[in-house]
């Protein structure tokens, strides 16, 4: 089931206080309606309308569990904000995650849990599991892509979200995405039969792409900006 709570707010604008409606999970099997309010960015949004000289629309970003039984996933969005320090946010969910596996029965498939820590990328993961698409390899891609076009493709500055609907039976379509503005830029396409070819070598050989991408949040632009620190 979805679990919401009744917050009181404040609008950032002008102040006017409201009481509204905020999820922190959703069940797509029990409410799909959910699902396609996620997709619109229209969750958790609270419009101002209290205030006839304001009307302000805003988002109220907290964490959110996604679940799909159907997909048997769990996503769980952890915003990242100034009080947020990425490292303490991965041992947490590190140890929840443990505690969680500990707890289910030896003979029940625990979850696939993913960890994202921005709204794109949980939107980008739903699209990518409904695909049929390796997660992991679909990173590796992005990863390839980056280290052979960092003067344009620079992690520190942009990030690569693959176009599930664009991409076809013969391309996939990435499209490259401003970390700051988030405007959206160039499209680049990477053939299918690449993807394909190393789909099957993670299926002979998953531990190098696992020790590549480790734990439950899989990120290309992560990786390649630890590797920046470490040099």
């Amino acid at each position: 089931m979805s679990i919401s709570r009744t917050v009181n707010i404040s609008c950032p604008s002008c102040g006017t206080k409201q009481d509204v409606r905020l999820y922190d999970a959703i069940n797509v099997a029990t409410d799909p309606e959910l699902k396609e309010t996620l997709m619109l960015n229209q969750l958790n949004r609270v419009d101002c309308v209290d205030c006839v000289d304001c009307e302000l629309s805003f988002r109220v970003d907290l964490p959110l569990l996604y679940t799909d039984p159907s997909n048997n996933i769990l996503i769980h969005w952890v915003p990242e904000n100034d009080e947020t320090k990425r490292e303490e946010v991965l041992a947490e969910f590190e140890e929840a995650l443990a505690r969680m596996n500990e707890m289910m029965p030896a003979d029940v498939e625990p979850p696939n849990v993913r960890l994202v820590m921005t709204r794109v990328e949980l939107v980008e993961l739903i699209y990518i599991i409904e695909a049929g698409l390796n997660h992991r390899v679909v990173e590796y891609v992005k990863y390839s892509i980056h280290t052979r076009n960092m003067e344009k493709i620079n992690p520190s500055e942009f990030r690569l979200l693959l176009n599930v609907g664009d991409s076809t039976d013969e391309e996939l379509c990435f499209v490259k995405q401003n970390v700051q503005s988030n405007e959206l830029g160039t499209v680049l396409r990477y053939g299918r039969a690449a993807y394909d070819s190393m789909v099957e070598l993670y299926d002979e050989n998953p531990d190098e792409f696992m020790e590549m991408f480790p734990g439950p949040c899989v990120s290309a632009r992560d990786l390649l900006l630890e590797d920046e620190e470490l040099t």
